[in-house]
């Protein structure tokens, strides 16, 4: 079986959306997760419509606040534009909002996909080696929250 990739999310809250709106929700079904007026970048839209499948992780990152506040899955592929949302995540009660977020310093540091180095996107993967790493900080920053996490990201 393939392992599912990793990728980040990337919002800027001072364009009036916070992933909080997602993890406080009480949508029972997949959750709708940015369309094209949302998603511009040509990277980020060739990352949903080639790579992003269903199972694969997300981590919410916050651009504006430099921090990691929870994980999810995708509940769909990713989507070209023209069909509305370009991913689905799992239901906000599936996912983690984490307890302690991790910051973009130090908890971040060498990890490409959360650098502008990566690209500007709002969809960047995140390497096999780098997903290991914040797997390690993850558990170790939320361990009351590990069970979920680890349902999660494995």
């Amino acid at each position: 079986m393939n392992r599912a990739k990793a990728w980040v999310f990337k919002i800027n809250t001072k364009r009036g959306w916070e992933f909080d709106q997602y993890f406080r929700s009480r949508a029972r079904g997949a959750y709708e997760m940015g369309d094209e007026g949302w998603i511009r970048s040509a990277s980020s839209l060739r990352y949903l419509r080639e790579e992003v499948r269903r199972g694969d992780v997300f981590f919410c990152y916050e651009v504006d606040r430099k921090r990691v506040v929870g994980v999810t899955r995708a509940a769909s592929d990713g989507r070209d534009v023209g069909l509305g949302s370009l991913v689905d995540f799992v239901a906000p009660d599936r996912a983690v909002r984490l307890e302690y977020p991790l910051l973009r310093r130090p908890d971040l540091d060498h990890i490409l996909a959360f650098s502008p180095k990566r690209g500007r996107g709002t969809v960047q993967k995140i390497d096999a080696d780098e997903f290991r790493r914040l797997r390690r900080i993850l558990l170790a920053k939320n361990p009351r929250q590990a069970a979920k996490i680890q349902s999660l990201v494995g």
